[in-house]
């Protein structure tokens, strides 16, 4: 994949996206884009969207049902699906990829022993269906219940004991399906049957012998009777006047006098309450029904050793009898074990190897356990063999160990981890996945959504080095998104081309990509540079620079006191000059720019902040901008408490003394207004910049992650607050 195009229009979070992402390995540059978009703006849409895809779907516009359009292009051809693959920010550990058994797989191994066993199938399926005919037994149950009547887990090996089983002559007549059918056995198990089987049969058998019996064996049956003449009295045959006329009567009888006969006919069975429970049950369904039409079509003789045969201690030897029966009776079981014997040895070698020989599957687990450090489990697997040969789907075992206590886990039973241990658990289904499209060297476009979330220092390294991997495969491609900046930064550092680093940016009608600046000291290489012709870096500089003379020189240093004043609304604060400050950043950092602007730095400060929240487009990282609106948001609300404060007490000479002044503003303002309308707007300034303006000033992530939008939001309503007390001030002396 040398170049992919993606148009996007209402999918999911994203209005409208139009970029052109150029792979192209070009001065060995990796084939990889990093893009940083803070929260909110559209990397989760991102990934949504080509997830949505690589399951064959199209993306959606969720929140207004707007109709949506994609339209994403690998080297002007659609992007297949197969090519796609999302790792997303949400963990999920519950289950394990298909990507972990085809790792496992020896294509050379499986050729071999699937040419071994397909003979053996083969053989195998026609004695099934052989044994289903004789036994009756529906084809889907026939294996299990062969394996679990002689207690053996391989058919081959049930087959073989039945071949061997002295049978007790022909059992031809007895089909396994009627008599142990789930229903029928029931009734065989029931109290009334063990108790009275003997007797019943005999009974039953001269319901067909008796004089004036209506019944003929293995044609007319009590079962068929009831259900002949009950339908014949439902449909109004006998209200219509009709009689039936039956073999051997002189006359035709109706209703009654047939129900008399068969009372009579009867008598014997349903004279004994047990008994005609048995005949009742056996008329239940027609399940029941096979077992009573099985003992009119048996002699005499084949029903007592049946019955003898159903007596609890001499089922089970019954059952095999009946497998072995069918089982000698088979063309095929000597052809099947015959060619089972002839192979045995190599099936089992190859067996034996896969149990033990998974070059791909260890190659990812070393990758994995070496990558990620401290984790509490080791990786094995369940069924290695089964897997290795295709033949069931793999499952990891998860060995947690404490001293003595041993404890193995499948996935969706793994508990107790940490959001670092569960991410570092969710990516080793990224890494299976990058080992099986590497085995048959499947071109893939990954879409990696924020994958250092949640890690520390050394498995965030971890993830990067990894993803660094991933870009030595020529046939693997990379978008990577991320909301933090450090992680980001760390992707440029390493292996993600400076020309590959993208920032997102919301304009009005869309979402764009430009390239990334400052990634690597952005004070050096973008602020040192542009401090003497760009007013809004040299307003940016001023926390950077009281850090580092707070660093050499600390807090009691009269520079550093007056750079304070910059950033607090103090009694100096109006009359610190554009020309002080650049007096001490030349002291600081040993340049020599102009010194001569005696324009005080708050009044510039303003300028600045009320020209960026007048623009109508911001690209780029926009540090500066998010730097200078920060200081600017605070300084005018620190104003605001201490006019409002001071109108409060009375005193039109009150200052902040604390040293932790907006806190201590904020703190005394809400207790003297608890209900106050400012309060809200304060504590967002509390919440969102104050701190950011000195926390992390080497990296700036906190403001980093803020948008331009939110501060030039926040700046305004800070503004209108100052102008409201201005309006009130402004009525109060007019009155």
């Amino acid at each position: 994949m040398d170049k992919l195009k993606v148009e996007l229009s209402n999918c999911y979070g994203i209005s409208s996206f139009d970029e052109v992402f150029d792979f192209t390995n070009d001065r060995n540059q990796a084939k990889a884009y990093a893009i940083y978009a803070p929260n909110g703006l559209m990397k989760t849409s991102f990934s949504k969207t080509f997830e949505a895809l690589s399951r064959g779907e199209l993306p959606k516009e969720e929140r207004f049902n707007r109709e949506s359009n994609c339209v994403v292009e690998a080297d002007d051809s659609e992007l297949q699906k197969e090519r796609i693959y999302v790792l997303k920010s949400e963990i999920d550990i519950a289950s394990d990829n298909d990507a972990v058994t085809n790792i496992l797989i020896n294509e050379e191994s499986k050729s071999r022993y699937d040419s071994l066993v397909a003979e053996l199938t083969r053989i195998k399926s026609k004695l099934i269906s052989s044994l289903q005919k004789k036994s009756k037994v529906k084809k889907s149950d026939l294996e299990k219940k062969l394996i679990t009547d002689f207690d053996n887990n391989d058919f081959i090996q049930c087959i073989k004991l039945a071949s061997n089983f002295v049978v007790d002559g022909d059992l031809s007549n007895f089909a396994y399906g009627e008599i142990f059918e789930p229903k029928a056995a029931a009734i065989l198990e029931s109290q009334e049957f063990t108790q009275k089987a003997d007797e019943f049969n005999s009974r039953y058998q001269e319901l067909f012998d008796k004089a004036g019996s209506i019944y003929k064996r293995g044609v007319f049956n009590p079962i068929k009777a009831d259900s002949s003449f009950s339908t014949l009295k439902k449909n109004g045959f006998f209200e219509g006047g009709h009689k039936v006329h039956l073999l051997g009567d002189e006359q035709s009888i109706d209703h009654d006098q047939l129900q008399e006969k068969i009372r009579v006919v009867h008598e014997s069975i349903d004279g004994d309450e047990e008994l005609k429970k048995i005949r009742d049950s056996l008329a239940k369904n027609a399940q029941t029904q096979s077992l009573a039409e099985l003992f009119e079509k048996l002699s005499a003789e084949n029903v007592e050793y049946l019955l003898s045969k159903l007596k609890k201690e001499n089922q089970q030897e019954f059952k095999t009898m009946l497998w072995a029966s069918y089982v000698q009776s088979c063309e095929e079981t000597n052809s099947l074990i015959s060619t089972y014997d002839e192979n045995k040895e190599e099936i089992d070698e190859i067996e034996s190897a896969a149990a033990t020989e998974a070059p791909n599957w260890s190659r990812a687990i070393e990758l994995f356990n070496d990558r990620f450090v401290d984790m509490p489990f080791t990786l094995s697997l369940f069924n290695q063999a089964e897997a290795a040969l295709g033949k069931e789907r793999a499952k990891l075992k998860f060995t947690f160990k404490d001293g003595e206590d041993q404890v193995d886990c499948t996935r969706s039973q793994v508990t107790s981890l940490s959001q670092g241990e569960k991410r570092a658990l969710y990516l080793l289904n990224f890494v299976f996945e990058v080992e099986d499209r590497k085995r048959d060297q499947r071109e893939t476009l990954f879409v990696i959504d924020d994958a250092a979330d949640s890690f520390d220092y050394k498995n965030k390294h971890a993830i990067v080095q990894y993803l660094e991997d991933i870009s030595d495969t020529s046939y693997f491609s990379q978008i990577i998104l991320t909301h933090n900046f450090d992680f980001f930064r760390t992707l440029a550092n390493n292996f993600v081309h400076r020309n590959r680093c993208m920032m997102a940016n919301r304009s009005r009608n869309s979402i764009d990509l430009s390239k990334a600046e400052g990634i690597k000291n952005y004070f050096v290489n973008i602020w040192k540079r542009q401090i003497e012709n760009n007013e809004f870096v040299l307003c940016a500089t001023v926390p950077f620079t009281r850090n580092i003379i707070e660093y050499t020189k600390g807090e009691a240093d009269a520079d550093y006191l007056k750079l304070t004043s910059l950033l607090h609304w103090k009694s100096d604060t109006a009359q610190i000059t554009v020309g002080e400050y650049i007096t001490i950043y030349n002291d600081v950092f040993g340049t020599q720019h102009s010194t001569n602007n005696n324009k005080p730095l708050i009044d510039l400060l303003f300028e600045k902040a009320d020209e960026i929240s007048d623009r109508d487009e911001h690209d780029g990282l926009n540090l500066e901008d998010k730097v200078l609106l920060s200081i600017a948001i605070r300084l005018k609300s620190e104003i605001f408490i201490t006019n409002e404060l001071r109108i409060i007490k009375s005193d039109s000479n009150y200052w902040c003394q604390s040293f932790s002044q907006f806190g201590a503003l904020i703190k005394e303002y809400s207790a003297e207004q608890p209900t106050g309308e400012a309060i809200r707007s304060l504590e967002k300034v509390s919440i969102t910049v104050s701190s950011n303006i000195h926390l992390n000033s080497f990296m700036y992530e906190p403001i980093l992650d803020l948008t331009i939008e939110h501060l030039i939001a926040l700046y305004t309503e800070i503004k209108q607050l100052e102008l409201s007390e201005n309006i009130v001030q402004e009525t109060e002396e007019a009155l």
